[in-house]
């Protein structure tokens, strides 16, 4: 017989050292895997225990020191032959080895990363202001283009498109699709890095400024997946505004409320205008919306509120009841009792 150990070698059998027991008196199954019991190793000889019988067979390989193995039957006549399965690691030794991956990448990123806006601002001023090659400032170019512009024509689609392309899903729309999503941010930074480096950066101050910038970026990026893969439940997610071609964010909190009949949905955005701070939030169950507006200075109030009739009629054009719209003069918070949503958990 033939038992091999995880370099895939052989313990073959030499007839009577089954102890007169055969493949088909051990109830073997030829593709099935066993655990044997390693009793004593003499040089090549391997004297074990599997299924309740005492074997001897002999293996190319030194096992000495192994006390089991997966073995799984690779041949039943005219020799018994076994061969032994790589023993995969346990669950807690695998979360040790992902957290000392993490927390590695950690180290390296903090240091060496800025804000997702203020990096695209970087950028931006480099576009205006150094002498870039053509190819890099054609890329630049289409980059700012695509970047998120909000106006009384957004929808809900629009929304969507933009989260997609925030460059956090860029890995995974590889492996679904093959292919990013179009316009994701990442990927746009990943091949504006490419131009940079076929540039020979080291020698001009220009694009080590651009290289540097686009390396913080993406750096941002990658801690902010990081983040989502250990707690989904706590994403944050930075979609640059293009206003003014100044580069802002939309902050944007999803929860979910229990009730004894429907679920309460609530949104809560924070969006920094050119008149000011504006905070909404958002509250629906059942098709019905309300929502709560507050800025930070009564003319921005005076204009939100001057716009409730229009968005009142756009909301029910879509099907949705308005059960109210109103300024709060305080910011809203979210419920207590709320659960943070993750977007990876949200089909949109």
């Amino acid at each position: 017989m033939a038992v091999s150990p995880t370099s895939s070698a052989t313990i073959s059998s030499q007839g009577t050292t089954l102890n007169n027991a055969s493949a088909q008196g051990l109830k073997l199954l030829l593709g099935n895997t066993y655990t044997i019991s390693i009793n004593k190793v003499v040089g090549n000889q391997v004297h074990f225990s599997l299924a309740g019988n005492a074997l001897t067979a002999t293996s190319p390989q030194n096992l000495e020191g192994v006390k089991q193995l997966d073995v799984k039957v690779t041949q039943l006549t005219p020799t018994l032959t076994l061969q032994a399965q790589a023993k995969s690691p346990s669950t807690a030794n695998l979360e040790q080895k992902n957290q000392a991956v993490v927390q590695a990448a950690y180290r390296q990123l903090l240091p060496n990363q800025i804000p997702v806006n203020q990096g695209l601002q970087q950028l931006f001023q480099l576009s205006q202001t150094a002498n870039l090659p053509a190819a890099i400032q054609t890329h630049l170019s289409q980059l700012f283009e695509q970047l998120f512009r909000p106006n009384g024509q957004m929808t809900a689609k629009d929304l969507k498109n933009q989260l997609q392309a925030s460059g956090l899903f860029l890995e995974n729309n590889l492996v679904k699709q093959g292919k990013p999503v179009k316009g994701d941010i990442k990927a746009k930074l990943l091949q504006l890095l490419a131009l940079t480096q076929q540039q020979s950066p080291n020698t001009e101050t220009d694009l080590l400024k651009l290289s540097k910038a686009i390396h913080q970026t993406l750096n941002k990026l990658t801690l902010q997946q990081l983040q989502i893969s250990e707690n989904p439940s706590m994403v944050s997610i930075q979609l640059p505004l293009q206003p003014n071609r100044q580069f802002q964010e939309i902050s944007m909190d999803i929860r979910k409320q229990k009730t004894d009949t429907e679920p309460v949905w609530e949104t809560l955005l924070n969006i920094q205008l050119n008149e000011g701070e504006m905070a909404t939030k958002i509250s629906l169950q059942n098709e019905s919306l309300s929502m709560r507006f507050w800025a930070d200075n009564q003319p921005l109030e005076k204009k939100i509120e001057a716009g409730f009739a229009n968005l009142r009629n756009a909301l029910e054009e879509i099907g949705l009841t308005v059960s109210q719209l109103l300024i709060s003069k305080q910011k809203p918070t979210n419920t207590v009792t709320a659960k943070k949503i993750a977007l990876i958990d949200i089909h949109i």
